[in-house]
């Protein structure tokens, strides 16, 4: 039995558990944006309830101890500021600071000279965490410096995390950490991300023999080396266009240039988009070579499958879908796009990006907003103001160490008394 790249692919977690359908991503994230929505609003009431009480309680001893000289009562620009209707971030509003957060972190990892497959990885944890979780529940910043930071770790890079804070202002260690099981727990602990990188470049070097007449003759193909050289020299500037004459060197030059757009793509709007979600890495790396350079794409994939077949019209039509999800990202810049056109483009997404980071302000989950304040919170077994674990799961913690040590006392006997005194009446 020969296995093949499509084979050992389907055996890895990304495509038994973060592979969807459009339909399937869509729904996942309404279900996280409703669940967060009805949490923000369920929360702020609990702390605005909790801030009128005090604001009465404090209003009536203002009262006995100095009369009606100060107004707190239900008319002040507090407590109405406090009755405000809180509006949540829609489903395409989480995506749009999501994608704007992606960004950021793929601008971070250049930053810190991380190689690209750690940050990619560091991206599509980024995009996993938030496809269960909504930017209202967690904050992107903090979490895309967690989610690069495992990837530093899962990818191999081992830079400390004292290094890793301190190359960034106004972080700490622990606002790194603080997060970090929360982002595993949600990646569901696979660490696995399948880049389209190799493949990209593997082809790249497939190109290169064939256009000096060295390929290795195709499965199930009767065509030669010299055929495939032939046929390729051959091939139309633009996609059906007439046949054109190449020269070795000008097909190098043409098969390189493919290489480097679609690397480009690869590195930047692929890593920004769900086509890790939707697409395999062979069709994410041969999408973004359709996009580079489409004849020569088209004839790259009739050596491997015959264009006459329905298995080439159905890859094709994939390919295809998955050029226009990577296209049209505003990051994406077409050969014939101008330096105005794309600075036009970038000052509307940044004003859309700051107005939703407004928003955003003002529809966070109170009980959220220190996560490092969380994690010291349940790393004693207690509960402090704005915690996230219960009362009652701290004394069930509490109750399963009692039992623990236990059934260790009667397994191995009680312990030992210290400064080797011996038991009394011994």
């Amino acid at each position: 039995m020969k296995l093949t790249e499509d084979d050992i692919y389907r055996t890895s977690t990304q495509y038994r558990h973060w592979s969807f359908t459009h339909a399937q991503l869509d729904a996942k994230r309404l279900k996280s944006n409703v669940q967060a929505s009805e949490r923000v609003k369920a929360a702020v009431a609990r702390h605005r309830a909790q801030r009128n009480l005090d604001i009465t309680s404090e209003s009536g001893m203002g009262e006995s101890s100095m009369g009606s000289g100060t107004e707190t009562g239900g008319n002040t620009p507090l407590a109405q500021g406090l009755d405000a209707e809180v509006h949540c971030l829609s489903v395409t509003e989480e995506m749009k600071l999501v994608d704007t957060f992606c960004e950021r972190a793929l601008q971070l990892g250049s930053f810190l000279k991380f190689p690209i497959e750690v940050t990619a990885t560091g991206i599509q944890f980024l995009r996993r965490f938030y496809l269960l979780n909504s930017p209202m529940t967690y904050e992107p910043q903090g979490i895309s410096k967690t989610a690069l930071f495992v990837a530093n770790k899962t990818e191999g890079h081992h830079l400390t995390l004292e290094k890793y804070a301190g190359a960034m202002s106004k972080t700490t260690p622990e606002q790194v950490q603080a997060a970090e099981y929360i982002v595993v727990q949600a990646l569901r602990f696979h660490f696995d991300v399948r880049h389209p990188f190799r493949g990209l470049k593997g082809a790249h070097l497939e190109l290169i023999e064939m256009a000096h007449g060295k390929a290795a003759t195709p499965p199930n193909s009767t065509q030669s080396a010299e055929d495939l050289q032939n046929s390729m020299s051959q091939i139309p500037r633009k996609d059906g266009g007439p046949a054109a004459e190449w020269t070795v060197s000008d097909l190098e030059k043409r098969i390189t240039d493919a290489y480097g757009f679609a690397s480009h793509i690869l590195k930047t709007t692929a890593l920004l988009t769900d086509s890790y979600f939707l697409y395999t890495p062979s069709q994410i790396w041969l999408a973004s070579h359709l996009l580079a350079d489409e004849p020569l794409t088209l004839f790259y994939l009739s050596t491997k499958i015959p264009s006459d077949s329905d298995l080439h019209t159905k890859l094709l039509k994939a390919l295809r879908a998955c050029a226009l999800l990577l296209s049209s990202h505003h990051t994406f810049s077409p050969a014939h796009s101008t330096p105005k056109e794309k600075e036009a483009r970038e000052k509307k997404e940044k004003q859309e990006v700051s107005a939703l980071l407004k928003k955003l302000k003002q529809c966070r989950d109170p009980d959220k907003l220190d996560l490092v304040k969380l994690n010291q919170a349940q790393k004693r077994d207690a509960v402090s103001d704005g915690g996230d674990l219960e009362e009652s799961k701290a004394k069930r913690r509490k109750v399963e160490r009692e039992g623990f040590q236990k059934e260790a006392d009667e397994f191995w006997g009680p312990e030992l008394p210290k400064n080797g005194n011996g038991a009394k009446g011994a």
